[in-house]
């Protein structure tokens, strides 16, 4: 007898009633199994018990220091899906949490009927397909046409900006290996390697969220926190 396929656990480290009601009950609604925990120990606990394959992550979580937690799931899993949830956009908080490793800072200060829905919408982006086979969404096949300047992922043209183009090319050209903010700034920016990591990241982020978009999934793309980027091709 077939055994039935497990669902997609997804772990919410917060603890505003809200957030886990509309959100987590979309992507319950989506097939997704969604636990709660509402302070650091109980989140470190989780990750390590459970293996979820996203986080949302407030940064007012009781009982630890937010910044170090973000660093320590981004360590755990370096493609799983990190979402900080923040009920007013912070500036200096979403470049730190970009900094970290996060691959989505959202803020949910509208009604309940807008700022909600939001959150669910971009988290979802980044996440695996319930029902997909294992890994079989955490990287879909970029095909890049050099001479076209065209790419494309499951078959869906990618909207790219000329810089997104040559960031995804240059990631795609040397798959599961580590390429460093200053390598990157040298062969897409033509910059000096010492130069401002931000210009890699925040476009790191532009691409991964048009490749999601396009999947459904995940990016292909993960962090190697205070290192670079790695591509991961799909089988």
């Amino acid at each position: 007898m077939q055994q039935p396929t497990a669902r997609p656990l997804l772990l919410f480290a917060l603890r505003d009633p809200r957030v886990v009601d509309v959100v987590g009950g979309m992507l319950r609604d989506q097939g997704h199994e969604v636990l709660q925990t509402t302070d650091g120990p109980a989140t470190r606990r989780a990750l390590r018990a459970r293996h979820p394959q996203g986080v949302l992550l407030s940064l007012d979580l009781p009982r630890s220091d937010p910044w170090q937690l973000l660093a320590e799931l981004r360590a755990h899993d370096h493609g799983m899906p990190i979402v900080v949830a923040a009920p007013v956009y912070v500036e200096v908080d979403a470049a730190r949490a970009y900094r970290l490793g996060a691959d989505d800072y959202v803020t949910y200060a509208l009604s309940r009927e807008q700022g909600l829905p939001r959150l669910a919408a971009r988290f979802r982006r980044l996440l695996p397909r319930p029902g997909a086979p294992a890994g079989t969404a955490a990287a879909e096949r970029v095909v890049i046409d050099r001479a076209a300047h065209t790419a494309t992922v499951a078959g869906t043209a990618l909207d790219l900006s000329p810089l997104e183009f040559d960031l995804l090319a240059a990631l795609a050209a040397r798959p599961e290996q580590v390429l460093s903010h200053g390598q990157l700034l040298r062969e897409v920016w033509g910059a000096h390697a010492d130069g401002d990591p931000g210009r890699v990241k925040y476009t790191v982020l532009r691409l991964r969220r048009k490749i999601a978009a396009a999947t459904g999934g995940r990016t292909g793309i993960s962090t190697v926190r205070g290192v670079g980027y790695r591509y991961h091709p799909a089988d």
